[in-house]
């Protein structure tokens, strides 16, 4: 029978409260005593790259400054009593006026939104404005916002930021909002956060395959889920566990101990075995970027075994891997690996132009 009933993993798994939040510990622990406090600022301003939280965290805010119970201790509303929390989460809160910058740029649109917070409240203790992707505006929009941001016309009006390209935003904004920076979440936190939501999900993948998918996200907890996603759908339908194999194929990485054994016919000067070893991964799938960005990672290893004699990452190195990085090491010159660096980002740079 057909399940219409499906949420993508990103929507459904989004952060419900601040314990939730993963990999932005110090941000969260800063916010929820402000909140205690009641020291709010005028305005928020949560700048990071994409599906860190961003506008999880500017609900979650608009929640702990608005619930009737203790959220900020996770206390939840009975069925029977009104909630603000529910109705932010639905996006049907009318104190809360969630915007997408991107799509209304310009200063009449601002202007209507100053307007509007004129007005208190209607049920909430705080109106709050959130402005996605607020990098978006034009000029003229940012000026008219200045005003009301260093003196909102009334005390109970909060304005909230989300932007991935904080240099677009000029200093006269970011001076009047309290600014915090969302980083990159770890490999080893988004790895632990891929098991727990699997287990929820009854879900067959190796440990090996989730440590790909949490390396492939680049910091990015959306982009972890969404991955987990597609590898769920394949483990649903052949109905046995996704292995490392399969999420190379999936996302076209190359198996590393193929890349090594690139790297190690190259510094030997073995033209005929380089090509053959290149046309196999290229006939596997493999993805451009991703090969290079592999390389990288690869000299990284080579040159931090000649230089300190130690492999510490977070994805794990096997015995067989160990053994041809200690060759090529042995091998090549620092000179020779800091020429490959500087080429491979050469080509990564002409790549994006492209």
């Amino acid at each position: 029978m057909e399940n219409n009933n499906h949420k993508i993993l990103a929507l459904k798994y989004r952060p419900k409260t601040f314990q939730s939040v993963i990999g932005q510990d110090i941000i969260v622990e800063t916010i929820t005593n402000s909140i205690k406090l009641n020291k709010l600022p005028n305005a928020y301003l949560l700048t990071g790259q994409r599906g860190v939280g961003k506008t999880t965290l500017a609900r979650l805010i608009a929640k702990g400054i608005n619930c009737n119970k203790n959220f900020l201790q996770g206390e939840k509303c009975s069925e029977e009593e009104f909630c603000h929390c529910k109705e932010i989460s639905n996006s049907t809160h009318l104190d809360i006026l969630e915007m997408d910058a991107a799509s209304r740029t310009g200063i009449d649109d601002v202007r209507e939104l100053i307007e509007s917070s004129k007005y208190n409240p209607t049920s909430a203790k705080y109106k709050v404005i959130i402005l996605d992707e607020v990098h978006m505006l034009s000029k003229q929009a940012f000026n008219g916002l200045l005003k009301t941001l260093e003196e909102p016309p009334t005390p109970r009006l909060k304005f909230i930021f989300a932007s991935t390209e904080i240099k677009k935003i000029p200093v006269t904004v970011i001076s009047r909002c309290q600014r915090f920076d969302l980083h990159r979440v770890s490999v080893k936190d988004l790895l632990e956060n891929l098991k727990k939501i699997l287990k929820m999900e009854n879900g067959k993948i190796s440990n090996g395959a989730l440590i790909l998918i949490a390396k492939a996200a680049e910091g990015s907890v959306r982009d972890s889920l969404s991955l987990l996603d597609r590898a769920l759908v394949s483990q649903t339908i052949e109905e046995k566990e996704i292995n490392e194999n399969f999420v190379r194929k999936m996302l076209g990485i190359a198996d590393r101990s193929k890349i090594l054994n690139l790297l190690h016919f190259i510094f030997q000067g073995d033209q005929k075995k380089s090509v053959m070893q290149l046309r196999e991964m290229i006939n596997e799938g493999i993805e451009p970027t991703n090969f290079l960005n592999d390389l990288l990672e690869i000299i990284y290893f080579i040159q931090q075994k000649k230089n300190i004699g130690n492999l510490n990452s977070d994805l794990s190195i096997s015995e067989s891997e160990q053994e041809t990085i200690n060759l090529i090491s042995n091998d090549v010159s620092t000179s020779t690996l800091i020429v490959f660096w500087q080429l491979i980002l050469k080509v990564l740079d002409e790549l994006s132009i492209v």
